[in-house]
């Protein structure tokens, strides 16, 4: 079933970019399907869930309505739309014989299969998890296991149960819902990354081919997102310069890093080995950006010269591009649960992209729509994160030069050249050769970049980081234009210069693909005795009271997790909740220094529906446990292995 509701997806975005634009590139309309369709499919599906789960208490119901929905939607359309059927055949037929683009698309499906994979795999009954990613993957498989297994509908936090989510979980519940109609968590997350990862890498190729009519900055500008490299790059080269360099390489462990927080991976393949959700959303935000540039800037390129489609506003009453509008502005509008960094660097250009065109109405009166809606539905999800006692209820707030901790212009200056390289200079070179226009255009893309530095987003950096990559993602494009028209000069020397630089810019990303590859594994049992206990004693989705710190091995924590439980409080949920309060419950019933009676009461309160007692939690030097009171006021419903589980009923 899981395949039906994948094509459904796929059609859906389809149907709706047919019925609503005039988009004629087959990359745009083959990666807008996916993107659009899991978009708009994923949040209906949330919402269907939350009405058959209060009506019904159904959990399932809502992927059967959901088909009938998207299939009642795609006859509409191909009832209404004459020849729809013809168009679709030949989109497919357009993009086959764009040998360019087909070549690099499975270059992206094989490359992105096996960086998942390596990451992340299943084998003989155990779960494979890269330990460089162990907490991050823990999260995401719990939260689909939750989905799948744990009927977590409303969604809450696994980490911090009882409570709506305040972070972006949608990408999570969608891959949740492939998992419950029958594909393993593990396959169905790595599928949707997979495919995330290379439409995102499809895209970045597209915005080469639209904004700077070249296949060449496309596929580099690809290249350079996944092979970032920073002047840490050039100075392991230098230090490891001998016959064995290339076996050095070869073994090499560890992110490269020569200056703050660099050598947490924030800008290289780490983000997305551990932000599983996060290619996703960047792909989104890289076709929507492409579709405005297509359609306003005039620049629409494919692999052959077309004819465009009139755009809004030039054809007597045709008030078509209203369509497109809404569209664009609901799209957007609804990213804030998929990502919510992602929105923010959307909704800027959005408006900055409309504020540009205030005095070309055949452009301002679109975008403006588009805007708008953009902004009026994102609000009160945004209002939402900082609701009740979210941790970002204080954010964002004024922090300049937050990515370094204060403001130095030349600490900065020196920060940026260290983490971006030679890049930093030639983008620079690149801004003043391009014609103004563009100039324009990629300062208004930059604009995440310069709120990374302005502004603090949340507790920790990830959140200021992913704003800068938002960026990185454009300006990667204009270091290749700068390269390719280098390459393209007739001197010899030139052509020497290109290729140098162009290595110099990819260095360190490959010797960070090197720790990728050798980053240590770790087994997860996938249905240990305490996890097969889970499932088969306890209500789905029960509420689990255990050592609340990241354990980098097969633990009771992972086990409540693959079993699609919730904990009620890990201190890995502290980039979104204040976790005092439940730190100090957490004390109180762990010591049982206060009365049973007291103690019960917080239970019941706090829907505590176990406390569970590992070898880690007794090993704890933070956290003290008393297991005689438990063992004399509490009932005991598992012990095995060093791990006993206790209730109150």
């Amino acid at each position: 079933m899981f395949i039906l509701l994948l094509i459904a997806s796929f059609l859906t975005g389809f149907c709706l970019l047919k019925k609503l634009t005039a988009i004629r590139s087959p990359i745009m309309m083959i990666s807008g399907s996916f993107l659009i369709g899991c978009l708009f499919s994923g949040t209906l599906l949330y919402w269907l869930d939350i009405l058959f789960v209060k009506t019904l208490n159904n959990y399932y119901m809502s992927n059967i309505v959901y088909l009938v929905i998207s299939a009642a939607f795609i006859a509409y359309v191909y009832f209404t739309e004459t020849g729809i059927q013809k168009e679709f055949l030949n989109m497919i037929k357009e993009f086959c014989r764009d040998k360019v683009a087909v070549i690099c698309f499975i270059a992206f499906i094989l490359f992105s299969t096996w960086f998942n994979y390596n990451t992340f795999s299943l084998s003989n009954g155990y779960i494979t998890m890269s330990g460089g990613a162990w907490s991050d993957l823990t999260l995401h498989n719990g939260f689909v296991r939750s989905i799948s297994l744990g009927q977590n509908i409303p969604v809450e936090h696994v980490y911090y149960d009882n409570t709506p989510i305040k972070y972006h979980f949608l990408f999570d519940y969608f891959v949740g819902k492939i998992s419950q109609t029958g594909l393993h968590s593990v396959h169905a997350l790595n599928l949707m990354c997979l495919l995330s990862l290379s439409f995102l890498l499809l895209m970045i190729f597209q915005f080469g081919r639209t904004v700077f009519k070249s296949d060449a900055t496309g596929i580099l500008g690809a290249l350079f997102l996944l092979f970032h490299s920073s002047i840490s790059g050039l100075k392991w080269v230098f230090d490891n310069l001998g016959w064995d360099m290339f076996k050095k390489m070869y073994e090499k462990t560890g992110w490269l890093g020569s200056t703050m927080f660099e050598g947490w991976g924030l800008f290289n393949l780490n983000v997305f080995v551990n932000q599983r959700h996060f290619a996703f959303a960047l792909a989104l935000l890289v076709f929507i950006v492409t579709y405005v540039l297509s359609v306003y800037e005039k620049e629409t390129n494919t692999s052959k010269p077309v004819k465009a489609k009139s755009t809004p506003l030039t054809q007597s009453n045709n008030y078509s591009w209203l369509l497109s509008s809404c569209l664009i502005g609901v799209t957007v509008g609804i990213i804030p649960y998929w990502n919510s960094v992602v929105n923010t660097a959307l909704l800027s250009f959005l408006g900055l992209y409309t504020i540009l065109n205030i005095r070309k109405k055949e452009i301002f009166q679109p975008m403006f729509v588009t805007t708008a809606i953009a902004g009026l539905v994102s609000l009160p999800q945004l209002l939402i994160f900082k609701s009740g006692d979210s941790s970002l209820n204080e954010y964002p707030k004024l922090h300049i030069g937050y990515e370094v901790g204060h403001f130095d212009l030349f600490d900065l200056s020196e920060f940026y050249f260290k983490v971006l390289g030679l890049k930093l200079i030639i983008v620079i070179i690149t801004l003043f050769i391009i014609p103004n226009r563009k100039k324009i255009l990629f300062l208004i893309l930059s604009v995440p970049f310069i709120l990374a530095n302005l502004l603090q987003l949340g507790v920790v950096l990830y959140d200021n980081s992913k704003l800068m990559f938002a960026t990185l993602i454009f300006i990667n494009c204009l270091a290749a234009y700068y390269l390719v028209q280098l390459f393209r000069q007739k001197s010899l020397i030139f052509k020497f210069v290109a290729v140098i630089l162009c290595i110099s810019l990819m260095v360190a990303g490959v010797l960070d693909l090197m720790s990728v590859k050798n980053l240590p594994k770790v087994n997860v049992a996938d249905k240990s005795d305490f996890t097969q206990w889970i499932i088969e004693n306890t209500e789905p989705g029960s509420t689990f009271l255990t050592l609340p710190s990241i354990q980098y091995n097969d633990n009771a924590v992972s086990n409540i997790l693959m079993a699609g439980g919730k904990m009620y409080v890990h201190d890995a949920a502290d980039s979104a909740y204040k976790l005092d309060e439940r730190f100090n419950n957490l004390n109180i019933i762990l010591r049982g220094e206060e009365s049973f009676e007291i103690i019960k009461s917080i239970i019941e309160q706090e829907d505590i529906d176990y406390i569970v007692v590992s070898p880690e939690l007794r090993q704890s030097e933070k956290y003290t446990v008393n297991e005689e009171f438990l063992n004399q006021n509490f009932t005991t419903k598992y012990n095995f292995n060093g791990i006993s589980v206790y209730s109150i009923n």
